[in-house]
């Protein structure tokens, strides 16, 4: 039997080894997990600069501005700053009147460093004499521009795929006494977005990551940049973390983050994430004199603009699956993970991120051992059950084979007859022996896990307040999603998937599945928790102000 109970033990380790490897660190799961919801915003528009009574030909000039924005809805609706469209924005008088009067600075700029005459030479082939040159460089004030055609405001995602964008809820920037957030509008569906949280909630030093198109690492916008890095890698935003480092507010009284997160131009309008994912504020502007200095826009004055456009908001499919996708493969369940990688190529075809990480779950299948892929094909409690069920066999068979020797070895002492004093201790152990050997250690666990509670839980606050549910070997899954939770706790300040109380390793723990409010222990003021083993009596809390419920152990 001692066999039996290794065999047990060496499938019990394969199987937890196979279900708790972690593909990605936490830090790493949780970036690319917001990743496709952010976008790129380009800007474009031609110019024609001319000289009115000069025979100098008109020069034509094409500008491109670039900025991030972020999905908050699947149906196409996202956020980025004011400033970042202000130039596409023909519908706003006070944005057109911004574009032409910073147009005529940069002519002066241009035409002081010398490059209108360079430009010229280059466009129109002619080589300006000395008087021609002081003639542009004396008559900035009479220079005309013209804009030709209409602007174009472009939205690029991250599979490389551009659509046309619409502006919505728009205010400039803060220098232009503006709130700097606009709303636009894409075409599109089951799109991935990120969740919107509470500024309000931001705390002094709290950490947060920003994500975006920095121009800087961006060859679509940088010349320098494209010989350093690839037109493949353009689309991957870049993410930054820092801290919130003081808590201002803007010349016309609204609130300010400031931060040491590093923002360059083109991060404008990325979304800035706080630890659980979710968006507190949109880089605005960094220090142009010092390092180290970068304002945020709070999420919440964003939001004012998102109401005004009529629409709340969403997560959609997307997010499920590729949420899922990236759960089972850091978990290791890699067979599965494929299939769920496939469904995200479904909603959208060429993310990258999603071709890299199925073929890393391909790879990772093609090296599991013959216990791990049977797992994965068979599923680890039905593989479990299996070998339990063996285990048992075995032991019945030993047992019938045992006392079938026992039998013949009484015949034998018989037929020598030992003195009878000596034979009721024989034929004693023989029929004790198999009882002393059973195979409890190898099969008490699995037995356990199919036929007993793992304890309960009672709510003691909240919709569910009284009532009792027992844990089973798959544990309990709590949240107001009705189709995945066992424990349907109808309180908004629950999440959908909020989280799960299951048994691994020998004891009951409680797991926070990222949840907007978060998770807590004996008390609502004691720190936000990711995983934590549960003791008798313990009290746990789905947020601060919501649902609360004990543990007994039995």
């Amino acid at each position: 039997m001692k066999s039996f109970a290794a065999i047990a033990f060496v499938c019990g380790c394969l199987l937890s080894g196979s279900l708790w490897a972690g593909n990605l660190t936490p830090e790493e799961k949780r970036a690319v997990e917001l990743k496709p919801a952010v976008v790129l915003v380009v800007v474009n528009f031609k110019t024609k600069w001319s000289l009115p009574g000069t025979e100098l030909p008109p020069i034509e000039l094409e500008h491109t501005e670039t900025g991030t924005g972020f999905l908050f809805r699947p149906d196409g609706y996202l956020i980025t700053n004011g400033h970042v469209v202000a130039d596409a924005n023909a519908k706003d008088q006070q944005a057109v009147q911004a574009r032409d009067a910073q147009l005529m600075r940069e002519l002066e700029v241009e035409l002081e460093n010398g490059h209108v005459a360079r430009w010229y030479e280059e466009q129109k082939g002619i080589k300006l004499s000395d008087e021609q040159k002081d003639l542009l460089a004396r008559s900035s004030k009479l220079w005309r521009i013209v804009i030709e055609g209409n602007p174009t405001l472009k939205v690029i995602l991250q599979n490389d795929k551009v659509l046309d964008a619409e502006i919505g809820p728009f205010s400039p920037s803060a220098d232009q006494h503006g709130k700097d957030v606009a709303i636009l509008k894409i075409p599109g569906s089951n799109l991935p977005t990120v969740t919107l949280g509470n500024s309000e909630n931001v705390r002094l030093q709290e950490q947060i990551m920003v994500m975006g198109y920095p121009a800087t690492a961006s060859p679509l916008s940088n010349e320098s940049a494209s010989s350093l890095i690839s037109m493949e890698s353009a689309l991957e935003p870049s993410a930054t973390n820092g801290h919130i480092s003081a808590l201002k507010t803007e010349s016309i009284g609204t609130p300010l983050l400031q931060s040491d997160v590093a923002i360059f131009h083109g991060n404008s309008g990325g979304p800035a994430f706080n630890d659980r994912g979710e968006v507190i504020g949109l880089a605005s502007y960094n220090a142009v004199e010092a390092q180290g200095f970068s304002f945020l826009v709070p999420i919440n004055t964003a939001m004012e603009f998102v109401h005004q456009a009529g629409v709340a908001p969403e997560s959609g499919a997307f997010n499920r699956h590729w949420a899922k996708a990236l759960d089972l493969y850091d978990s290791g369940e890699c067979d599965p993970a494929i299939a769920e990688f496939d469904n995200v190529s479904q909603f959208m075809p060429g993310l990258r991120d999603a071709q890299k990480y199925r073929a890393a779950a391909v790879a990772c299948v093609d090296k599991m051992s013959w216990i791990e892929k049977l797992t994965e094909t068979t599923g680890k409690w039905l593989l479990l059950a299996i070998l339990v069920i063996v285990i048992i066999l075995g032991g019945v068979l030993w047992l019938i084979l045992g006392r079938s020797g026992a039998a013949k070895g009484q015949g034998q002492v018989a037929a020598v007859q030992v003195p009878p004093a000596v034979q009721p201790a024989v034929v004693q152990s023989a029929a004790v022996q198999p009882t002393v050997v059973q195979p409890q250690p190898a099969t008490t666990q699995g037995q356990a896990a199919s036929q007993h509670s793992f304890g309960r839980i009672q709510f003691t606050s909240g919709s569910l307040s009284g009532r009792i549910f027992p844990i089973g070997k798959e544990g309990l899954w709590i949240g107001r999603d009705s189709v995945k939770c066992a424990v349907v706790v109808q309180d908004e300040s629950v999440s959908g998937q909020h989280a799960w109380v299951v048994p691994t390793d020998g004891i009951v723990v409680v797991i926070d599945k990222d949840s907007t409010n978060g998770t807590y222990v004996n008390s609502a003021d004691s720190p936000r928790i990711s995983k934590v083993g549960l003791r008798n009596g313990d009290r746990v809390y789905l947020g601060k102000k919501g649902s609360v419920f004990t543990y007994f152990v039995a």
